[in-house]
């Protein structure tokens, strides 16, 4: 888990440098609720999304005077395939509609809804565009307010 999450984005990170530091760029990193705020048994992956956290706040001190800029999204459940299909199987488990378990799951959403895959591709396009130049070191829940920090 560390050497995929936390070692392998390092990597490609280094391999970066050096023609992000002909121009300046953005580097953003999807980091997961899981480092801050724990709702599963899945301590080596918070773990390995916290050191991601680190890192990002390391490098982006590190790189900043090469105009390269390090964020983070952190997603939470997206309403895309892959949660459309655990729902289908939540439903059918349990004998109820596909509808109901979605109500249940988005509950716990202040804003009455799941984010979709596309809201999460919207928060890592603001972080690389220029809207965003002067951002850096941060990160950005894309959650619905299901949980805040």
């Amino acid at each position: 888990m560390l050497n995929t999450n936390v070692v392998g984005t390092l990597q490609l990170v280094q391999a970066a440098v050096p023609e992000l530091k002909k121009k300046g760029g953005s580097v953003v990193f999807i980091g997961s609720q899981s480092a801050f705020h724990p709702q599963l048994p899945q301590s080596a992956y918070a773990t390995s999304k916290g050191a991601l956290q680190n890192a990002m706040y390391q490098l982006a001190k590190e790189l900043g005077p090469h105009k390269i800029r390090l964020n983070m999204v952190v997603p939470t459940w997206m309403y895309g395939p892959p949660i459309q299909l655990y729902i289908g199987l939540v439903a059918q488990q349990r004998g109820i509609t596909q509808e109901e378990v979605l109500a249940e799951l988005t509950a716990k959403f202040p804003l009455g809804e799941m984010p979709a895959d596309e809201d999460v591709a919207d928060a890592v396009v603001f972080f690389v565009s220029d809207r965003a130049r002067m951002v850096t070191g941060q990160t950005l829940f894309v959650n619905g307010g299901e949980f805040f920090r």
